[in-house]
């Protein structure tokens, strides 16, 4: 037979001709289009945000371009629903960026109760458009004179996302979220690091919003139970700086 080629055979050991070039098309296809799939796959994905630990000068995980470090920032304080930098460039000027407050280690924030304007020296990690200041001491006072930011209510919203810790989730710690940290994000909101809600879609441009309780306050307790799970929460939100607070109707709250 003249087309005897186009069979393939067993007991003879040996390939079809006639169907080499189909055989070398996927066989190029796996070992090509497979990591260029994986490739444009994890190009999608969110950026985890840097270790703050693998990222220490000195480290022997320490990666080329290291963490933020020993830099300083000024600014003037917010002290609810957590301490929050907001930074100027220049005094009176027009607030630049808004940095969530953390000690080290799962410690909140210990700030100055102050108006004035205040300068912090420190470490900053960041995740999208979260940013944390770990300072090295206690902000110190460089002058009077710097407004402070007002909320600006936006209405009412309803919002899917995942409730973590402000330090974690940026780079403290890798992965910051999931229920694979849901231990530790615990850990940190009962020491008083900054609670945040991770959004499944943007509000106002925002990937995240700072959350308080009704009153403008650190969130009510029932959130704990919600850490590290898809959840729904509604409640009045506002812009203070550069930061989107919302102030959480618990009743509402619930999980997916």
């Amino acid at each position: 037979m003249r087309d005897r080629d186009t069979f393939f055979i067993g007991w003879q050991n040996r390939l079809s001709r006639a169907l080499l070039p189909m055989y070398f098309c996927i066989g190029l296809l796996l070992v090509v289009g497979g990591p260029l799939a994986g490739l444009t796959l994890g190009r999608g994905l969110d950026d985890p945000g840097r270790n703050i630990f693998a990222n220490v000068p000195g480290s022997p995980q320490a990666a080329p371009q290291p963490w933020e470090a020993d830099r300083g920032f000024q600014g003037v304080l917010t002290q609810l629903p957590y301490p929050v930098l907001h930074v100027r460039d220049t005094k009176g000027g027009p607030i630049t960026r808004s940095l969530l407050l953390s000690n080290p280690g799962k410690r909140g924030a210990v700030v100055p109760q102050t108006t004035d304007r205040v300068e912090a020296m420190g470490g900053l990690v960041r995740r999208g458009d979260i940013e944390m200041l770990i300072p090295d001491d206690e902000p110190m006072k460089i002058g009077a004179g710097d407004p402070a930011p007002v909320a600006q209510p936006l209405g009412w919203f309803r919002a899917v996302g995942e409730i973590c810790d402000g330090k974690c989730y940026p780079g403290g710690m890798r992965p910051g979220g999931g229920l694979s940290h849901r231990a530790c994000a615990t850990l940190c909101l009962l020491r008083e690091v900054p609670a945040i809600f991770v959004l499944a879609s943007p509000i106002a441009g925002s990937s995240f919003l700072l959350l308080a309780d009704r009153d403008g306050r650190h969130p009510p307790p029932s959130i704990m139970t919600m850490i590290a799970k898809p959840v729904v929460l509604e409640g009045e939100v506002e812009r203070l700086g550069r930061l989107l607070i919302l102030r959480i109707d618990e009743t509402k709250a619930s999980l997916l």
